[in-house]
């Protein structure tokens, strides 16, 4: 028999990607299930939990196929999954209604109510979080407002993860504190559920599940999931957490001061903090970690990777290489051309859902290739001005980066010249970074690991970038790009 593993289940927006994950954080074997968001009304965004409970079923089978032997071997299991969700559910964990995931915004009602009562400034001080229409508390309020027979009926309301963690124990009573803290649902201060929230709002705290560390061991795999999972019983389950919390930990994001970013079609910056902080302006929010100690400053951003293919879209392309290439060939700063990627509105660390993107500082001067390379600056400057946000805790020697954007050289040299620091990109695949990171908590709970800085000792650096003698280039047009926002906030509101 070879050495143990981790089976990790990974629930996307649009897939549950399940691995197998060995001692030493390589993944032994994937598989991957697809599975369909329904959107009949604006606003709308919803997912049949069943589909998720098939395709981990679906794709546990498969990689059985692939490795006969693993079976056997599989120490722990852990799930991740996408956050702000709300599944409502009876004592048998039969879902009542289809879940309602984090890009779901119809609760827009129950987010004014919210901010009326309570207060968005007072809701930040409990939960590190930012108010928003999208946030599990508000689609709980939606639920007891909107459809009562189906609120009365609730045992517990559940986040994707645990709709997954309580098919495989039995076990409807758990949830973790990522997910909680990052949907409004808790005091992240006093890790609990805040009583005079909740009284406010005239909600039954008996409704939520107990909160976990996400490395808890919190149930073991029953005969009837085994038997449709083709794996043995017993086998111990944690309680996993939230996609974001589990990415930070598969990206070594475990040390105080560790910063990361991920750079996809949407981009955040992530780093690792000893207590949540509380930023006076609201501009990020805090999540706690599967240790159950630490917490990490998030920081989001709408389109990133997004905004690349837009513009690709629109001057013609589709070959990513002569995009890089062309941008290459333009001075830094793009002679005075300014990208502000506000496509689809923007989070951190403005949250403006109404925010509308621009090129500034057009003149006849300008060619396609000045508009590739300010739209690499423009998602630098964004992020950028989320890193000035979390420099009140302290400035990282580097930044790990994840995702798409990590292919591209020229990416990573304008992000390392323009944040002033090295950006290291990390050899795992960052569609790897989330099962890595809930394995590596699982891994943790059996002992496999004495702790999580142990567990991601794995994760390595595939190139470092260090910043060029451009970088103070960029000094002024960053300057001019954090006033931009403000000057044209009124006219943006007006059309958006």
């Amino acid at each position: 028999m070879g050495s143990q593993l981790i089976l990790a289940y990974d629930i996307g927006t649009s897939s549950v990607k399940t691995s197998l994950v060995t001692e030493t954080g390589e993944v032994y074997a994937s598989a991957k299930c697809d599975y369909d968001t329904h959107h009949p009304e604006p606003g709308i965004s919803e997912q049949n939990p069943e589909d998720w409970w098939k395709c981990a079923c679906k794709t546990t089978k498969a990689l059985l196929e692939q490795k006969p032997d693993a079976g056997k071997r599989i120490a722990a299991i852990g799930v991740s999954g996408h956050m702000l969700g709300c599944v409502p559910v009876d004592e048998k964990c039969k879902a009542l209604h289809a879940a309602l995931i984090h890009s779901d915004s119809r609760a827009g009602a129950q987010f004014e109510a919210i901010k009326a009562g309570i207060g968005k400034e007072e809701l930040y001080r409990i939960s590190g979080n930012v108010l928003d229409s999208r946030s599990s508390l508000c689609k709980m309020l939606w639920f007891k407002e909107e459809r009562p027979e189906i609120y009365r009926k609730t045992a517990k309301f559940l986040q994707s993860k645990d709709f997954l963690t309580a098919r495989l124990t039995g076990n409807i009573d758990t949830t973790d504190y990522s997910d909680a803290s990052h949907g409004e649902l808790m005091n992240i201060h006093k890790k609990a559920y805040d009583a005079a929230v909740y009284r406010e709002l005239g909600l039954e705290m008996e409704k939520l599940p107990e909160l976990h560390a996400g490395m808890e061991i919190v149930g073991h795999v029953t005969e009837e999931a085994a038997k449709e999972l083709g794996i043995p019983s017993g086998i111990p389950v944690i309680a996993g957490g939230g996609d974001g919390a589990c990415a930070d930990i598969g990206a070594g994001n475990v040390n105080t001061g560790d910063i990361y970013c991920s750079l996809g079609t949407t981009a955040w910056l992530s780093q690792c903090i000893e207590q949540p902080y509380l930023d006076p302006e609201q501009r990020i929010f805090n999540i706690m970690s599967l240790d159950g100690i630490h917490s990490s400053l998030f920081g989001t951003m709408q389109s990133a990777g997004g905004a690349l293919k837009w513009v690709m879209n629109v001057l013609g392309t589709q070959d990513l290489d002569e995009f890089n290439a062309l941008a290459g060939k333009i001075a830094p700063g793009s002679d005075g051309l300014i990208f502000v990627p506000y496509l689809d509105g923007e989070r951190s660390p403005i949250f403006d859902a109404k925010a509308r993107g621009m090129f500034f500082g057009l003149s006849m001067s300008h060619t396609r290739a000045h508009f590739m390379r300010a739209t690499f600056e423009g998602v630098a400057y964004a992020l950028n001005s989320i890193l000035k946000v979390f420099e009140a805790q302290g400035k990282s020697g580097q930044i790990r980066i994840i995702g798409g954007g990590a292919n591209s050289a020229l990416w990573k040299q304008i992000l390392a010249d323009v944040w002033k620091t090295p950006v290291a990109a990390l050899q795992a695949s960052a569609n790897d970074s989330t099962s890595l990171g809930v394995a590596a908590a699982a891994g943790t709970a059996v002992g496999m690991f004495r702790d999580l800085r142990e567990a991601t000792d794995y994760i390595k650096v595939k190139n470092v970038t260090e910043p060029s003698d451009h970088q103070s280039a960029y000094d002024k047009y960053f300057s001019v790009y954090q006033k931009l926002y403000e000057d044209t906030k009124e006219e943006m509101h007006a059309i958006g």
